[in-house]
């Protein structure tokens, strides 16, 4: 908190004009604030005594509990870095998985890394060369197209980058420099047969701060995307103002294995002709920096370098998977046919028209026979990614997202849809988090069955539903019935209001000058309103006169989960059991599948 209160403190002293910041993009300096005023020192250091002094008290008068048995701890341990198994995530929130980890491997190698249209294997010298190969050009990139000296106190133009972007981007070549990003899989275990999902975690890597830099400006973008939708919500209210023809279907459609299935080359082509596109309509965003984009672009998508166990792998084909741009960067990769292809050729037909990331949703009103056979076609045809929409059919019923969506009388109405595999895993009794934890789960779920489901006996099903679940996970009935009926009661009043008054502005808080305190959460702790009481006796008037700080907000941090101690990104291998030994014994069999 120290530093905090230094670097507000000097923040106090300099002209707001001068402070470069961009939340989206943010690296904690490491550099040593000198000490603020004498009163501040002392005031910090008061604070912390206090609380140290009550938390002695505490741990005096309690005696600590164990939420977890120490068999049951010790058996997490065990299987931490197990030689014969590995726990990873089911997908789709499936709950945990155990496999053989030699299974586990030759999986990850059969279904992703053997593919060499997708993946090239190289040494690792190789890919320790290429990182610092591209530190070299992540270096020149900011000198070539960052805001000059002479033009300071100017905005960046479509070319530069700003002076906050510059010193995010250089905090991370001196503060991620030389970690490979890690390949593991989650369990897809709602397909039949199962398979894997493969998943790079760029978390930490000099190569995912830059593309933290692309997706923001790509994100700006999500204007152009004429099918670009946030969450189920939206197509709640969009839906709602639709009236339908007698004729009117819906339509659902997955890209199959979207990510793996871009094509690189061809992706970088179309984007770009798009962006040009835009900026000589002047469409682009205000100050978005073009040139620098189409370069960055090109850069981070075709060096997706990542270890497995002791092998080492360069993603040729296919989005840079994990890094933080994919996401929009597959949107706007078939947003570029769907505005120049689709849309044209079948928005007539298209009463309405979705797209979340690689599902599609629609209503349709043509005919079903060659008008719909053309769609499918359009849907199928653009690069090497493959939809499954010929294999679907036209109907008055579908799933998509979290929602059944149902024509009747002329509307659309909605249902909460939930996949029967659902394992419901919510927090249990015995789980170290606040108790605000569990009351706020229940109100956010019920809200969502009150907002989805047009008929209230279908709400009240999944409310019930959601009771029996939470009774299910060890809940007691006096601690969950309360707290049902509460959100219940919280949520029907404001639906009451709301349909009676119009709702008050938002009030904006974005530059409200807040002090954040950082606290691991123990549930054996001082509470947070004691935590306040402390500040403001201590710190409170001081640090509004000297610094502006309206208020202090307590921000908990959590503990390491069972889930934290049992997986990990990087791959445990057994002696003698490396990736690379696996892959060699079962090389022909790879290589012919």
């Amino acid at each position: 908190m120290k530093a905090d209160v230094r670097r507000m403190y000097a923040l106090s002293l300099v002209p707001p004009e001068n402070q470069e910041y961009i939340p989206q993009l943010y690296i904690k300096s490491d550099y040593p604030f000198k000490k603020a005023s004498k009163p501040i020192e002392r005031a910090l250091e008061n604070f912390e005594k206090a609380i140290k002094r009550e938390q002695l008290q505490l741990s005096r008068q309690r005696k600590p509990i164990r939420n977890l048995p120490f068999s049951k701890y010790q058996l997490i341990k065990y299987y931490k870095n197990n030689d014969n198994y590995i726990i990873v995530q089911g997908d789709k929130n499936l709950g945990p998985c155990i496999l053989e980890r030699e299974y586990y491997i030759y999986r990850g190698c059969k279904e992703h890394l053997a593919n060499r249209r997708n993946y090239k294997q190289i040494t690792r010298e190789g890919a320790i060369a290429r990182l610092i190969g591209l530190d070299y050009i992540l270096r020149d990139w900011i000198g070539k197209y960052k805001t000059r000296d002479e033009d300071e106190g100017t905005p960046p133009d479509f070319t530069t980058i700003g002076k906050a972007e510059e010193i995010y981007l250089r905090r991370c070549l001196s503060k991620l420099r030389g970690k490979l990003a890690r390949f593991r899989m989650t369990a897809k275990v709602h397909k039949i047969p199962w398979k894997l999902r493969p998943i790079v975690c760029c978390a930490g890597t000099t190569m995912n701060g830059w593309s933290k830099w692309l997706d923001y400006w790509l994100q700006k973008l999500k204007a152009s995307v004429p099918s670009y939708v946030k969450d189920s919500q939206q197509i709640l209210d969009e839906i709602a103002e639709l009236h339908l023809p007698a004729n009117a279907l819906l339509f659902t459609c997955d890209a199959n294995s979207m990510y793996n299935n871009i094509d690189t080359d061809h992706a970088i082509e179309v984007i770009s002709w798009w962006l040009i596109d835009m900026d000589s309509r002047d469409e682009l965003p205000h100050n978005f920096p073009l040139e620098a984009v189409l370069d960055a672009m090109k850069i981070i998508m075709k060096n997706n370098i990542f270890e497995w166990g002791d092998s080492c792998f360069l993603q040729l084909l296919g989005t840079a998977m994990g890094t933080s741009a994919a996401v929009m960067w597959a949107t706007l990769y078939y947003a570029y046919h769907e505005v120049h292809t689709i849309l044209p050729n079948h928005g007539a037909n298209l009463l309405y028209y979705r797209r979340f990331i690689d599902d599609i949703f629609g209503v349709w009103t043509g005919n079903k026979t060659s008008d719909w056979s053309a769609l499918c076609d359009d849907i199928d045809d653009f690069g090497v990614l493959t939809w499954d929409i010929k294999e679907q059919e036209l109907s008055t019923s579908v799933d998509f997202l979290d929602l059944t969506l149902t024509i009747s009388g002329g509307k659309i109405t909605s249902k909460t849809f939930q996949k029967k595999m659902n394992l419901y895993l919510y927090i249990p009794p015995a789980s170290a988090h606040p108790a605000s934890c569990i009351k706020g789960t229940i109100y956010g779920l019920i809200r969502r069955y009150y907002a989805q489901n047009t008929n209230y006996l279908d709400c009240v099903k999944m409310i019930k539903l959601l009771y029996r679940r939470l009774l299910a996970r060890g809940w007691k009935s006096d601690t969950i019935r309360p707290l049902v009926m509460e959100a219940c009661t919280t949520i029907e009043s404001k639906i009451k209001q709301s349909s009676t008054t119009v709702p008050p502005t938002a009030t904006c808080t974005q530059d409200e000058n807040r002090l954040f305190i950082h606290l691991v959460f123990h549930q054996d702790d001082i509470k947070r309103r004691r935590i306040q009481q402390l500040y403001q006796q201590h710190c409170g008037d001081l640090f509004h006169r000297s610094m502006g700080i309206q208020r202090p907000t307590i921000a908990y941090s959590r503990p390491k989960n069972i889930g934290d101690m049992v997986t990990k990104a990087q791959l445990h291998q057994a002696e003698g059991r490396t990736s690379t030994i696996i892959m060699g014994e079962h090389r022909a069999e790879l290589d012919s599948a």
